[in-house]
């Protein structure tokens, strides 16, 4: 332990957890992200939006690299292919981050 304390300095330490914070808080992100998508997979209009399967998603956010798997829905009013979270979080997974707030009937 003693050799341990007198090769690390502060800054050392900081960074240290500062990136292992980083890398935690993605990991809930990416979690938080998923339980929203598998809520709107259960609640959505299913005689409208047929899921078609899942698409891995990464992004960076101000937490780091987030990924995760989002559904993929047949909109079978209009023929699009969509992803509801994106429309219900005003996120586009291509463009990265805009500001606003969609729901599900905007």
């Amino acid at each position: 332990m003693k050799d341990t304390i007198s090769t690390i300095t502060m800054k050392e330490l900081e960074q240290i957890t500062y990136r292992a914070l980083q890398e935690s808080f993605s990991q809930v992100m990416s979690q938080t992200l998923q339980e929203l998508d598998e809520t709107i997979a259960t609640t959505r209009e299913k005689k409208r939006f047929y899921l078609k399967d899942k698409r891995t998603l990464k992004f960076e956010s101000v937490f780091g690299q987030v990924e995760l798997k989002r559904n993929y829905y047949q909109d079978r009013e209009t023929g699009n292919y969509v992803f509801l979270l994106d429309q219900y979080l005003a996120f586009d997974g291509t463009k990265g981050m805009k500001s606003g707030g969609a729901g599900f009937g905007d």
